[in-house]
């Protein structure tokens, strides 16, 4: 089972990237985290049963998402994370310092997309959990 995680400390932006990921049938129900500390504790609890597909922003308060990142690479579980960087950040360096984690699948400019949605279900480490209609 995949989930979907969403941390974002905007509170509209975790709105829209939750209704657009279930409109494009990515989850039935993201799990939202306005804060990145509160998404370390509920992954460190998490089963690894499942999969998790983060959607991470870059500039958040307390934590940032390199902190993050680097809290990650401590779990049990981070063989079945995921990250898509979704930052409003359109700064060359964190694009650069981004390909430095294995975790980052890809990054992407906010807003995300439903075309963002299509091409993720269609990468290999993500259809088995999207399976195609025959």
């Amino acid at each position: 089972m995949l989930k979907v995680l969403i941390i974002d400390d905007d509170d509209i932006v975790r709105l829209v990237q939750g209704k657009l990921l279930q409109n494009c049938k990515v989850t039935k129900e993201p799990i939202k985290f306005k804060r990145a500390f509160e998404a370390v504790e509920y992954l460190n609890s998490a089963s690894t049963e499942h999969h998790y597909l983060l959607m991470l922003d870059i500039n958040m308060p307390i934590m940032n998402g390199w902190e993050f990142l680097d809290e990650i690479e401590k779990m049990s579980i981070k063989e079945n994370v995921y990250v898509l960087m979704v930052s409003s950040s359109i700064d060359y360096n964190d694009k650069e310092k981004a390909k430095k984690y294995n975790k980052i699948i890809n990054f992407i400019e906010k807003p995300i997309t439903a075309k963002n949605c299509e091409q993720l279900k269609e990468l290999p480490i993500f259809k088995p959990f999207f399976p195609q209609p025959n």
